[in-house]
């Protein structure tokens, strides 16, 4: 490896600024150890109001951005073979978004994929945008669910809205 380029372990350290981000980080990667397991045993919803947390701090887009990265990064340790779960990464956000005084919108999307398979994606809006990805990678995706600040569901697809996700006959 290049001597000038900083390592990976370096990297990571360089994204803790404080013993505050320390918690936090310690705190997402609870959540990212619990989430595998309390996500088979409660159903969606209740899910969702577990997570949500009132807001306790002043919006901070630092903090924010740095929530997106060790809630991806927590994942990808706790499921290393898959690189993570979009929906237990898409709940740590969530949560620590919205206890950081931002505005999230969590969204459960559903789409074809290459073999006709019905494949799902959960993600989070901040400001409008997918956080942590691009809009590209989300954009095949329905919404079929979607969960506002307040934790409520604010739009659950209908028969009539959701694409058609019947299997195909070939």
């Amino acid at each position: 490896m290049n001597s000038a380029q900083p390592s990976r372990l370096a990297r990571v350290a360089a994204r803790f600024t404080s013993p505050v981000d320390v918690w936090l980080g310690a705190r997402i990667m609870a959540w990212a150890c619990a989430l595998p397991i309390l996500k088979q045993i409660l159903p969606i919803r209740p899910l969702v109001k577990l997570v949500w947390r009132r807001p306790r701090l002043e919006p901070d887009l630092a903090r924010e951005e740095r929530v997106v990265t060790f809630a991806r990064w927590a994942c990808r340790l706790t499921r290393w073979k898959s690189g993570g779960n979009c929906l237990e990464r898409g709940l740590i956000a969530y949560r620590f978004l919205l206890e950081g005084g931002a505005a999230p919108t969590l969204m459960i999307g559903m789409a074809r994929g290459a073999r006709a398979e019905i494949i799902g994606h959960a993600w989070v809006l901040l400001n409008g945008a997918p956080a942590g990805e691009s809009a590209a990678s989300v954009s095949e995706f329905v919404p079929a669910l979607v969960f506002g600040p307040d934790g409520q569901l604010i739009r659950s697809a209908t028969a009539t809205e959701a694409p058609d996700l019947s299997p195909t006959v070939r």
